[in-house]
Order: C-alpha cells, then sequence, then structure tokens
C-alpha cells in the first residue's frame, strides 16, 4: 500500500524531531567522510592489524562508558547530553585531522584521539535512543526510527564517495576535518530542542542504585538480553567486513575511490530499506528485526568467493536496505517495550552487549588473516553470523513479541 508522501515525513512536522533529524544528518555527512579517511589514514602507514587496533580501541572506550551514559541521560535532558558528546566527538575529530596533515599521524596518536572519541559515542547513543520518542508523537514512532535511517542513509551516498575522492586527490586529514566541524555544527542545533522538564518528584537515587535498577530492567526481559548477546556475537563476526573490506580494496580493487563507492551503493540500499521500513508493520516485530538482518551477509560471502567491485556494490545495496529495516524495527520495538524513564540505562546495557565484543572482533581480525588467509577468516565471521541469528530465531521469547494492534496513525496496520 502507498502511502502519500506527506504521510510519510508526518514526523518531521513536529519541531523538536526536525531538529534532531537535521543535526543527525549532519554528523552522518562528515562520518561518511572520516569513515573512509580512518581507514586509509592508518593503511598509508600501518597494517590492517593496526587498522584493526584502532577500531578496537575506539570501540573498547565507547563501551566503558555507555553505562555511564545511560544513567547520565536518564537523569540530564538528553539533547543536552547529546550536545556535549557531539562537542567530544569534534575535538577529536579536529585533533586526528590535525596530526593526519601536520604529518605527525602515527597510529599511537591516531589510537589516543579515536578513544576520544568513542568516548562521545558512548555518551550519544544511549541519550540518542531515549530521545526520539520524547520528539514525536507516539503513533509516529516507528516512523520517526525510519526517517532518522533514512536521513542518515541519504547522507551516507554522499559521505563515503566524496571521502573516497578526498583520499584520493589530498589528504584522508581534509575529510576527518570536515567531520569535526558537521559534529560542532549538530550540537549548536541539537541544544535548540526543548523537551518536558523531569517531574518534580522523581527524585533521583544514587547511581549504583540507578545501575541496578537499569540492569534489572534488561535482565528480567528474556527476549531483550537473550537476543542482544547473539546479535552481540553477531557482531563481531561482522567485523571481519569491516577491517578486511578495505585491505582487500587496497590490494586488488584500486584503493579507496572503488571502496568509497562501493560503501556509498551500500547507502543507496539503506535508503531503500528506510522507505521499507516506514511502510511495514510486522505482526511479530522481533522476528521479523531479526529476518531482516541476514542479507549482511552476502557482503561477506562475495567479499571471500568474488571480490569484483560490482558484485560487491550489489551486496553492499541489500546489506544496506537490511540493515536499515533491522534497525528501524528494533528501536520502535524497545522504544515500546521500555518505560520512559529507564530507556536510556537499559539501551546503554543493550548497545553494550550488542558490540562489547566487537574490539576483540578489530584486533583479532587482522592477525588471524595473516595467520589463516583472508578468505579463511572471512569465511569463518560468516559461519558466526549466520549461526547466531538462527539461534535468535530459535527463542521461544522472540516469537512471542507481537505488535501492538495499532501502531501508526498515519498508515494502515499490515502483515509484512
Amino acid at each position: 500500500m502507498a502511502l502519500s508522501l506527506r504521510e510519510n515525513l508526518g514526523a518531521l512536522r513536529e519541531r523538536d524531531f526536525r531538529l534532531l533529524f537535521t543535526g543527525t544528518a549532519i554528523t552522518t555527512v562528515g562520518d561518511g567522510l572520516a569513515g573512509i579517511a580512518i581507514a586509509f589514514a592508518v593503511l598509508d602507514i600501518g597494517s590492517a592489524t593496526d587498522l584493526g587496533i584502532v577500531f578496537a580501541v575506539r570501540q573498547a572506550a565507547e563501551a566503558l562508558v555507555l553505562v555511564l551514559g545511560g544513567v547520565i541521560s536518564d537523569r540530564l535532558p538528553r539533547n543536552i547530553v547529546m550536545v556535549g558528546a557531539s562537542t567530544i566527538q569534534g575535538i577529536a575529530q579536529a585533533a586526528t585531522a590535525v596530526a593526519v596533515l601536520g604529518g605527525f599521524g602515527s597510529i599511537a596518536a591516531i589510537v589516543a584521539f579515536q578513544a576520544l572519541y568513542g568516548v562521545g559515542a558512548g555518551l550519544v547513543i544511549p541519550a540518542e535512543i531515549g530521545l526520539v520518542p520524547q520528539t514525536v508523537s507516539p503513533d509516529r514512532l516507528q516512523q520517526a526510527n525510519a526517517l532518522q535511517g533514512l536521513g542518515r542513509n541519504l547522507t551516507r551516498i554522499l559521505g563515503p564517495a566524496l571521502g573516497g575522492a578526498l583520499v584520493v586527490a589530498g589528504s584522508p586529514g581534509v575529510a576527518l576535518g570536515i567531520d569535526a566541524l558537521s559534529f560542532l555544527i549538530c550540537a549548536v542545533i541539537l541544544q535548540r530542542i526543548r523537551i518536558p522538564p523531569r517531574a518534580e518528584g522523581a527524585a533521583q537515587e544514587n547511581f549504583l542504585h540507578e545501575l541496578r535498577e537499569g540492569w534489572t530492567a534488561f535482565t528480567s526481559r528474556t527476549w531483550l538480553w537473550a537476543s542482544t548477546v547473539l546479535f552481540g556475537i553477531g557482531n563481531l563476526g561482522f567485523t571481519a567486513w569491516i577491517v578486511l573490506g578495505p585491505v582487500v580494496a587496497k590490494a586488488d580493487l584500486g584503493g579507496a575511490g572503488p571502496w568509497g563507492t562501493i560503501v556509498a551503493i551500500g547507502g543507496v540500499g539503506a535508503i531503500t530499506g528506510s522507505v521499507i521500513a516506514m511502510r511495514i508493520r510486522p505482526k511479530r516485530p522481533l522476528v521479523a528485526c531479526t529476518i531482516a538482518a541476514v542479507p549482511l551477509a552476502g557482503q561477506t560471502l562475495v567479499l571471500a568467493v568474488a571480490p569484483s567491485v560490482w558484485l560487491l556494490s550489489i551486496a553492499s545495496f541489500l546489506g544496506g536496505a537490511a540493515i536499515a529495516v533491522h534497525l528501524t524495527l528494533w528501536f520502535t520495538l524497545f522504544q515500546r517495550e521500555i518505560p520512559e524513564n529507564l530507556r536510556s540505562r537499559v539501551s546503554s546495557y543493550d548497545v553494550l552487549f550488542s558490540f562489547v565484543l566487537m574490539p576483540i572482533g578489530f584486533a583479532v581480525v587482522g592477525p588471524l588473516a595473516d595467520a589463516i588467509g583472508v578468505t579463511e577468516t572471512l569465511w569463518l565471521s560468516l559461519g558466526v553470523m549466520l549461526i547466531t541469528w538462527a539461534l535468535i530465531l530459535s527463542l521461544p521469547s522472540v516469537w512471542a513479541i507481537r505488535a501492538p494492534a495499532a501502531v501508526d496513525a498515519d498508515a494502515p496496520t499490515m502483515p509484512a
């Protein structure tokens, strides 16, 4: 069933969501540039193992502050937490840009600056997950999550393509500098969001009590903790695509330009997925969410079997569409099932267990590829992803989650 453009964009008519959408879209352009730039800045002076270490340290720093970020975001206005996080990330990328452009961008310096970036990312994730429902009407929640994905994915097309061009034509440092500026612009926009103040009578407990309260809410929902842990193991496998993709591109596909194109085409696929996510209303959202992730495995499969630019572009398109649908369904389900006062704390545990193993993957993939071969490492990672998704679908609690009878006033309910 086709929805009118006006209905699909209905959430953007709400001022606060429009500001959130604009700010995050701007930073996505910058991060699209930086994703390509960081990879090839490291590979210019180091190896796949070094690139894995950079990603691992950044992810580890993010994981270390996630739970703290969840407590802070349930105490303070979430848009202000995001302003602080964007500022930290902007400073980190500016420092990395200066180091690369100045010619003293050693692996150690890049690791240190990207660790600071990870601190900011750890603060922003639980804040944003909790903030989206505060900026939009309940009947537009799934639409808002889909639009967030759509905005990011539209800008993700421009970012990697431009990032690859900048790396080829000039220096990765230029792309990193633009990313730094995008974070500062985002901070200015997000501070204009107006959300209701906390209730007067909602006294704050001590920090440890609030941590335990969030942990209890997380572990009391079997569908949540079990699927989160298994998705986390699957993400461990997915690190092979992130680390070895640029390595294969540099060795066999022509370097940053073709890889930027492949990633950008993934953004086109993600736009398609975001549009699909606005239109579907699965009766069992967690089942649909899990199945939607499966095409991601195609990227790793093609990289292992036939790493040509055009085949990888097709796989990247399908993978982009898959992750857009997957994330929209997951965030919408999470935001509906978790009470507002616990949302950021519980989301911090969700994100922590989803990504806590990725630093291990980033650190291990390079040495493992050196030891057993790139192709063999990719096959191993593919097996890990497929097994974990199958295990999620075997859980009764996953099948027990059903969508509410009426989800969105702007669209008719229909099975996916």
